[in-house]
């Protein structure tokens, strides 16, 4: 990555952390019409936008959306076709969904490359997911990562800072949704959102992105922790400049997210 790159991105987190910052770059950029995208009407796509788009301004993320048992089934075949590279070295392995079976020591891997999935595209370009991100986002929406990977059990328990509460700052505004293709119950490495933590960051969480659970149980009161489990082929829109965290699963768990972004 270039200096200038560099200095870009940096600029672009210093802009976002500070709300007054990021209202002037949000004007700025909202106010230049972005590519058009095109959408596809999905049958078995068939939640509420507008119910979506109000949870998410709110809390930060959605309630559950499902896609259909058709195309999870496609995705999963899929899955067994491509390679999932390891997060410490980047060696690819083929996983197998049927038997997952960690290939070596790292705890997750993934594939960034599945837009060649028909039934994964047509997701990501789907009318109701494209007209939910525009109104959150306040323009057409880029696609910025569509990816897949999966999660394996750590050996040991001790505390590990991949599985700890963080936010992110990928852009000066973005949204995701996750679909969870296996089911995931509390032992198999749920998602755990912090409610209304999306918006105004107070000076403690301006400087510190990441916060061990000791702290959020000090600062956050029990009913904004959100443990998002779910059966395969359910999934939620999350804001992740809310705080959140994947816990640590005791079985595999394999996961689509799709960012959409300005």
């Amino acid at each position: 990555m270039s200096i200038i790159a560099k200095l870009n991105i940096k600029l672009m987190r210093t802009f976002t952390i500070f709300s007054w910052t990021r209202k002037i770059a949000l004007k700025i950029i909202t106010s230049k019409k972005g590519l058009e995208l095109k959408s596809i009407d999905n049958s078995d796509i068939n939640y509420n936008a507008q119910k979506i788009l109000k949870e998410i301004e709110e809390n930060g993320f959605s309630s559950l959306v499902n896609i259909s048992h058709e195309r999870l089934k496609k995705i999963l075949d899929y899955t067994n076709t491509i390679d999932f590279l390891s997060v410490d070295n980047n060696i690819p392995f083929k996983i197998n969904y049927d038997n997952p079976i960690k290939p070596e020591k790292s705890l997750w891997y993934g594939n960034s490359d599945i837009l060649r999935c028909k039934e994964i595209n047509e997701l990501v370009h789907d009318s109701t997911n494209l007209e939910i991100a525009t109104k959150y986002l306040g323009k057409t929406p880029i696609i910025k990562d569509v990816r897949i990977w999966w999660s394996f059990p750590q050996e040991n328990k001790e505390y590990n800072h991949l599985y700890g509460f963080h936010y992110d700052i990928d852009s000066y505004k973005f949204l995701k949704q996750f679909i969870y293709l296996t089911d995931v119950d509390e032992k198999s490495g749920p998602h755990v959102i912090i409610s209304n933590t999306h918006k105004k960051k107070n000076f403690f969480e301006k400087y510190n992105r990441r916060l061990t659970d000791k702290q959020v149980e000090q600062r956050y009161n029990k009913d904004r922790i959100n443990i998002m489990t779910a059966k395969a082929g359910e999934g939620f829109f999350e804001d992740t400049f809310a705080y959140h965290k994947g816990t640590l699963p005791e079985k595999p768990r394999l996961i689509l997210q799709i960012e959409y972004s300005i």
